[in-house]
């Protein structure tokens, strides 16, 4: 026969068991909790004060009152050509960089993915670009571009053809910024599909085989569609990073020559500290992280529909 347990060790038990419970429950919030304040300290009040800023009119006196402009300063970007000029810099520098860098990722993926899988230092190395700090590959690519003294200019040289002033030309501008982009973030594109291509289903790759299915057509019905998941996050994670593009600009071209190469971010980095008008560079700001976000609310949507 069992012997029951008496009715205060069993309340005692559930009241511990209760106790512990709560406290596995509550003691996950209280963890996060000194982590998540620091977080929203650091994103609530610079959005805050940026939505503040950009109907606000703030004089670069510090003793003068801030003053309610409305939809002003918003408005001022439907005539303000430097402004277009920056968006127009911001899209063609976009597309074209983020286009090569997936094309280029893809095909080296596609031709090394039987033979890098298993190389883990060739791995290594492919990511040393994208881990540098922009400032470095910044600086980096102007010694390359330097007219005189440049590795690029010296290679030209001795092939017979002219040296060019890459970063200082009015047509190489904007393809010197591509290049270094390209350079830095190709890696990054590359091993996302490799990683794509290294969880592929064998079974369907097999029966197109046996039925006689092209490389081409195995390519195009099962190898893209089953990539379609890790392609949209590559794409998404790129044009959302080159839409803010700042260093590499900053460093490189300074935006010119004559504003072919000035980005949004540099021109909002410019009204700020240099003409000293905060509201409207809040405006500015404020118009980029809407467009990001209704592009890749966008994006994401057709994405979907496409599955």
């Amino acid at each position: 026969m069992t012997r029951a347990l008496p009715t205060s060790t069993l309340s005692h038990r559930a009241r511990g068991s209760g106790l512990e419970q709560w406290v596995e429950r509550h003691l996950r919030i209280l963890m996060l909790a000194p982590a998540m304040l620091v977080l929203l300290a650091l994103t609530i009040f610079p959005s805050a004060y940026m939505f503040v800023a950009a109907v606000t009119r703030i004089s670069p006196n510090p003793d003068l009152p801030w003053e309610f402009a409305g939809l002003q300063n918003f408005t001022r970007l439907l005539t303000d050509q430097q402004f277009h000029i920056g968006l127009r810099n911001t899209l063609v520098f976009t597309v074209s960089s983020v286009t090569i860098e997936f094309l280029l990722g893809l095909g080296l993926a596609l031709l090394l993915d039987r033979y890098v899988r298993k190389l883990n230092v060739l791995k290594t190395l492919l990511m040393l670009p994208m881990m540098l700090p922009p400032v470095a590959v910044a600086i980096t690519w102007k010694l390359i571009y330097e007219p005189q003294f440049g590795i690029l200019n010296e290679l030209m040289f001795n092939l017979g053809l002219p040296p060019q002033a890459w970063a200082g030309d009015a047509r190489l501008a904007m393809l010197s910024l591509i290049i270094a982009d390209v350079w830095q973030w190709t890696p990054f594109m590359f091993l996302l599909m490799l990683a794509g291509l290294a969880s592929l289903p064998i079974e369907p790759y097999e029966a197109a085989a046996i039925d006689g299915a092209s490389a081409w057509r195995q390519f195009r019905d099962l190898t893209l569609p089953f990539l379609k998941p890790v392609i949209a996050i590559a794409l998404l994670l790129r044009i959302m990073d080159a839409l803010r593009l700042f260093d590499l600009v900053f460093i490189l071209t300074g935006g010119g020559p004559a504003d072919r190469t000035k980005t949004l971010s540099l021109y909002i980095y410019q009204v700020a500290y240099r003409f000293a008008d905060q509201s409207y560079a809040a405006a500015i700001s404020l118009f980029v992280l809407f467009a990001t976000v209704a592009f890749s609310t966008w994006f994401i949507k057709r994405m979907r529909l496409a599955e």
